[in-house]
């Protein structure tokens, strides 16, 4: 993407994302990509940079009353939703916007800076210097939103100092949980944020309504089995999002696909699948209905194609890349699981297939969705194993892990993080660049699932 790196290790961008022109109606961010660029095919996958502190910021405080899913229909085309999709998709016009439906980078594989240099979080800090401290770093991500680029290497020197600011410094959360809403028509900064780096400009209020209108799909019944129990014990998730909005999403997901015309080169299926619930959730929770239906649609169809599929072949793919890579990381403790006949598939799968969306708080979450999304979601299977190494102790200890491993604890992402890109640089180059294809490139699979045939995994 950018700039000389200390260490060369070459890797592989996965190919350019097909341009979707039908939803051009309302622009959306005035982070202004100058024309359209084309991702490389190759570039460096360990980038040695120096890295700062990294701030964890607390979840906000959940609300007191109990607050129950609204059981509504999933499709709607009252004038009153009319209007407040209209009104999303205008909100978020601005002065610079210079739209373009191209992404502004080659998807989210990019430079993964290296965890050499160990991250620490910052010192306490009275409330009025969190407030300010708070305030700078929201105005240096609104700066890097608003900035204009001249030229392709502006943008992407732009979209490297998003994706390094984000490692370091962190997402802020809202001030005011008020601002998150259902109804809310305008993005939160994270929504804004996570937007760009999917290369989401432009979406189109009328195209999402004709969607709506067509009512149920065929698989809508499988839809509304899994939309009613998503994050089903998280009050401020449940106060911010109802089920009919995950629905409607879900649904229109499932219509936009049937009409979509079949790729000549990929033979990909796109439909509803277990899981799509959990991963839907954090987009409808950090950004209004409209923005989160085109941007978890970019997130499906170009960040992790396989792990939708009818048959899973990323998540299975991920769950043999987990074992290698734990047996890489850590020789005990992966020799002591398997002792255990404890293999990823079985305790792994739920964080494996919805990028660890299954673990709480949804708070810290999203924290760690800013890092995958920045930098991959391949890390995500890293990040799986540094939760492990964080209680890796008690694992070598019990007489039976599984019982620590059926529910993981709480996230921490700070330390989470911290971990993974200290994992990083001691894998081999061809682990890694499998590790990297996997959510993509169907060759992985075949090779992945052949290879732990024959190693007995």
């Amino acid at each position: 993407m950018a700039g000389p790196v200390a260490t060369s290790r070459p890797g592989r961008l996965r190919p350019p994302r097909p341009v979707d022109d039908s939803a051009a109606d309302c622009p959306t961010s005035g982070f202004t990509p100058s024309s359209p660029v084309s991702p490389t095919k190759t570039s460096t996958l360990r980038h040695i940079e120096h890295c700062s502190d990294s701030t964890d910021a607390g979840p906000a405080a959940a609300p007191s009353a109990e607050p129950t899913r609204a059981r509504k229909p999933a499709w709607n085309a009252s004038p009153a939703l009319q209007a407040k999709l209209y009104r999303q998709g205008t909100k978020t016009v601005t002065a610079n916007a210079r739209p373009t439906s191209t992404p502004a980078a080659g998807g989210p594989t990019v430079k993964l800076p290296s965890g050499r240099t160990p991250i620490r979080g910052n010192t306490a800090t009275s409330p009025t210097t969190a407030a300010a401290g708070h305030d700078h770093v929201t105005q240096r991500y609104e700066t890097l939103l608003a900035r204009r680029n001249a030229s392709d290497s502006e943008l992407r020197e732009t979209l490297r100092t998003l994706r390094r600011t984000i490692l370091q410094d962190g997402l802020p959360d809202p001030p005011d949980a008020t601002t998150n809403l259902p109804g809310r028509a305008s993005c939160t900064l994270r929504g804004r944020v996570w937007k760009v780096l999917l290369g989401i400009y432009r979406v189109s209020a009328g195209e999402y309504l004709g969607l709506v209108e067509r009512g149920p799909s065929a698989v809508y019944d499988k839809i509304k089995n899994d939309t009613f129990r998503t994050l089903a014990t998280d009050r401020k998730f449940l106060a911010r999002v109802d089920e009919g909005m995950l629905s409607r999403l879900l649904n229109g997901f499932v219509w936009k696909m049937e009409d979509a015309p079949p790729s000549r080169l990929l033979n990909l299926t796109y439909s509803y699948v277990q899981g799509m619930n959990v991963l839907a959730a954090p987009f409808l929770y950090v950004m209004p209905e409209l923005d989160a239906f085109y941007t978890f649609t970019a997130f499906v169809q170009h960040a992790c194609p396989l792990y939708v599929q009818p048959a899973l072949e990323g998540v299975h793919c991920g769950l043999k890349l987990l074992d290698r890579c734990l047996r890489v990381c850590d020789p005990v403790l992966f020799r002591h699981l398997k002792a255990k006949g404890l293999t990823a598939q079985v305790y792994a799968f739920p964080s494996v297939m919805t990028f660890s969306a299954c673990t709480p708080p949804l708070d810290a979450l999203l924290r760690l969705w800013d890092f995958l999304l920045s930098y991959g979601l391949h890390l995500n299977i890293l990040c799986i194993i540094a939760q492990l190494l964080l209680i890796r102790t008690d694992l070598l200890k019990s007489p039976s892990p599984m019982k620590l491993l059926r529910t993981f604890p709480e996230l921490r992402p700070r330390q989470v993080i911290q971990q993974t890109l200290a994992l990083v640089p001691r894998l081999p180059e061809d682990l890694y660049d499998m590790l990297v294809r996997h959510p993509f490139d169907a060759g992985v699979y075949d090779v992945v699932m052949g290879d732990d045939a024959e190693d007995g995994l």
